[in-house]
């Protein structure tokens, strides 16, 4: 069964909060994650990625600061690495954690660099392990991984990053099967919204550059992916 995220079913935009929290810890680290669940998100969303023996991990650059690429490295080399005096997380303790203290997480699959399907079937493998399967969602800029990953799983929930304005929403999502889809600010139109809607889709904004908008007046914006979720709610409120 798939997360119900509609603002027309929840009766209200959701937050979700980026890379864990943006501020003064490490993005996607223990330290973000558990902060953006303290500010209130009602989703965070973290970076995926998989090691050489194929252990997915939380981190965003695809190379560490020294320039060596993480999926050239096995996981016992990148466990010992700190990045501001923080670890990289395993996403199979991330996935233990948010299920203990009741967190949705939005994990961003960071593929490019790895064989085909192999990060998502990994991940896929860690969320039945942990019975997490029906309480996370997936997002994918790979719409083929995105589609792979839904017809082998139908009870996934599943978003697809878009960066750039689509010719005929509606028929796309229903294409690839996609729960929900993402919006960048400044690239979409009123009736695109519609459209998504009426394939049954939900919609995340993100890049919000503009926090002085009536967007969220205007518009059913199901989620708004922010640094921060209590300047995300502050947005929300304004009028």
């Amino acid at each position: 069964m798939t997360l119900e995220l509609l603002k027309s079913k929840t009766g209200r935009t959701l937050v979700e909060s980026h890379r864990g929290v943006e501020g003064e810890v490490p993005e996607n680290s223990w330290a973000a994650i558990k902060i953006g669940h303290e500010l209130g998100a009602d989703l965070i969303e973290v970076d995926v990625q998989m090691s050489s023996d194929r252990v997915p991990f939380l981190r965003h650059n695809y190379q560490l600061p020294d320039g060596r690429w993480c999926s050239q490295l096995t996981w016992n080399v990148l466990k010992e690495i700190r990045i501001e005096n923080e670890s990289l997380p395993l996403l199979e303790d991330v996935l233990v954690w948010a299920r203990d203290v009741g967190v949705i997480l939005s994990l961003d699959l960071k593929s490019v660099f790895t064989p085909e399907f192999a990060l998502s079937k990994e991940v896929i493998r860690l969320l039945e392990r942990t019975g997490t399967k029906e309480k996370m969602l997936l997002l994918f800029l790979d719409h083929q991984e995105l589609c792979h990953a839904k017809q082998s799983h139908p009870d996934l929930t599943v978003r697809a990053l878009v960066t750039g304005r689509l010719a005929g929403y509606a028929e796309y999502v229903k294409k690839v099967n996609a729960d929900c889809i993402s919006l960048s600010y400044g690239m979409f139109r009123p009736q695109d919204v519609e459209e998504i809607h009426s394939a049954g889709s939900s919609i995340v904004l993100g890049g919000l550059w503009n926090p002085n908008t009536e967007l969220f007046q205007e518009l059913d914006i199901d989620i708004l992916n922010y640094g921060n979720p209590i300047e995300a709610r502050k947005i929300l409120a304004s009028k």
